[in-house]
């Protein structure tokens, strides 16, 4: 009689270039978070999203706190888009609606105040300039899955984030963020693993390495995951036309 198999949780690897484009995000990130939520059971079905905009554009949240029944927090700090936010979800019993500017110095007191549990299932950042800082300072939180936006004119294994400055303003330009490298090597000392990236070159998904195993990466390097800018993608005629932000210089640090 053979003995019985060793129980895994090992799975094939996603294919997430095949998934399409979703109702509210950017790309296909609504997608690649449900393929990662199949993987990792959710347990709050609590999210988190700043900036969050008008919590509908662009938004890597919006499907799952209208139409899967999760609860959570959506933080913006610009008068007019927060406006926008609180005309979308304040009235909303699931969703409570924080006007900050989130900073390293005030990301975890803002969560705290808005009542984020510390065990959340998501958290969604972009902020178009401290990201990385943002993201380093959060140590009582600890989510699943953290979806962060990376700056693709820095390729692996080009280490750059933009020197923390919490009066930056994203003008458009290639200043902002940082390189997937570096937020790999952030997620490592963190505890978290680089899981892939949407195929824009937007965002990067990290989830907390006790689950990575259920992903079947045999590689997971920037290398590898990487996805160079392609959101300006315009098609005239028979011609392909890959366009960007202009570029700019600015302080940063190799990290």
């Amino acid at each position: 009689m053979l003995p019985p198999r060793p129980v895994t949780s090992w799975q094939p690897p996603i294919d997430f270039d095949v998934l399409g484009k979703g109702i509210y995000a950017q790309g296909a990130e609504e997608g690649m978070l449900e393929r990662i939520f199949e993987r990792i059971e959710p347990t709050t079905r609590f999210c988190v999203e700043f900036g969050a905009s008008d919590g509908l554009r662009n938004s890597n949240t919006a499907l799952l706190l209208r139409e899967r029944g999760w609860s959570g927090v959506l933080i913006e700090g610009s008068d007019y888009r927060f406006g926008r936010l609180r005309e979308h979800f304040g009235d909303a019993p699931n969703v409570r609606v924080v006007q900050a500017m989130v900073q390293s110095t005030n990301v975890e007191s803002t969560f705290v105040e808005a009542g984020v549990p510390e065990d959340l299932d998501l958290l969604s950042i972009d902020v178009d300039g401290n990201d990385y800082w943002i993201w380093r300072a959060i140590e009582r939180f600890r989510p699943k899955v953290v979806v962060i936006e990376y700056n693709p004119y820095y390729e692996p294994p080009r280490r750059w984030v933009m020197k923390e400055n919490p009066a930056h303003e994203w003008d458009g330009s290639t200043y902002y963020g940082a390189s997937l490298e570096s937020l790999y090597w952030l997620g490592q000392a963190k505890g978290y693993e680089l899981v892939c990236c949407d195929r824009q070159g937007n965002n990067a998904f990290f989830v907390e390495r006790s689950h990575y195993q259920r992903f079947g990466i045999e590689d997971n390097r920037p290398q590898v995951l990487y996805r160079p800018a392609m959101y300006k993608v315009r098609f005239v005629g028979n011609n392909t036309f890959v366009t960007g932000h202009p570029y700019r210089f600015g302080p940063g640090e190799e990290i």
